[in-house]
């Protein structure tokens, strides 16, 4: 009796034995197989980050070379005396914020809060506005105004002429789309003007976006 109790006792452990090594394969298949997937869907999302890393190296070399066509138009100019409606903590001359921030060309480098732009003295308050002026009258055909923080809440773009009447070039609500993180222009184009003008006054709506809206500079073009 005893012979076979030990028969048996060996008979199982040898088949425990067989079973943890048959079990010790299938985990190291398992193993191998989620190490391949995981290496093959790795390289997927290498083979998706080097494409994408190249379309927005060459959409960025795409901006550089709009903005410099931008800067270099010979029928654009940038204001040379701005006003607004508010500013943030009231400040005024070359302060940081200020009104006359939107003077000149553009020099916000990257999208974000920058005291370089202007922005108004609260961020969601309502209904403000800008007015810049430019050294030379022209009849316009359009204007550029460079968002770099927030785009999206002007909803009115109008000319000056020079006997002080108000003309509408644009209104409504900015249902351009965005790319999120990145300084953009909104230009309003339209027929070329049969009267002069060197004054552009824009309004915003401030409350209809979160955050603080902040304008660069504004281009006017026409000759």
């Amino acid at each position: 009796m005893k012979r076979y109790i030990c028969l048996f006792i060996v008979f199982v452990f040898i088949f425990a034995a067989c079973r943890k090594k048959e079990e010790s394969k299938t985990e190291e298949k398992v193993s191998n197989q989620q190490k391949e997937e995981a290496a093959i869907q790795q390289k997927k999302e290498d083979s998706l980050k080097s494409v994408k890393d190249k379309m927005d190296r060459e959409q960025k070399v795409k901006d550089a070379l709009e903005e410099d066509k931008l800067l270099k138009d010979s029928l654009g100019q940038w204001a040379i005396g701005a006003e607004a409606s508010s500013t943030y903590s009231d400040h005024t001359g070359n302060d940081t914020w200020s009104a006359n921030q939107l003077i000149g060309p553009p020099d916000v480098d990257t999208y974000g809060d920058n005291g370089k732009a202007w922005t108004s003295k609260e961020q969601e308050k309502g209904i403000e506005w800008i007015k810049l002026t430019y050294e030379k009258a022209v009849n316009p055909t359009e204007i550029r105004i460079r968002q770099t923080f927030n785009p999206g809440s002007i909803i009115k773009v109008e000319l000056i002429d020079l006997k002080g009447k108000s003309h509408t070039v644009w209104e409504g609500v900015d249902k351009t789309k965005y790319e999120p993180d990145k300084i953009q222009y909104l230009k309003v184009k339209f027929d070329k003007t049969d009267y002069k003008t060197k004054t552009v006054y824009i309004t915003f709506a401030t409350n209809s976006l979160p955050g603080w809206k902040e304008i660069d500079a504004v281009q006017l073009v026409g000759n």
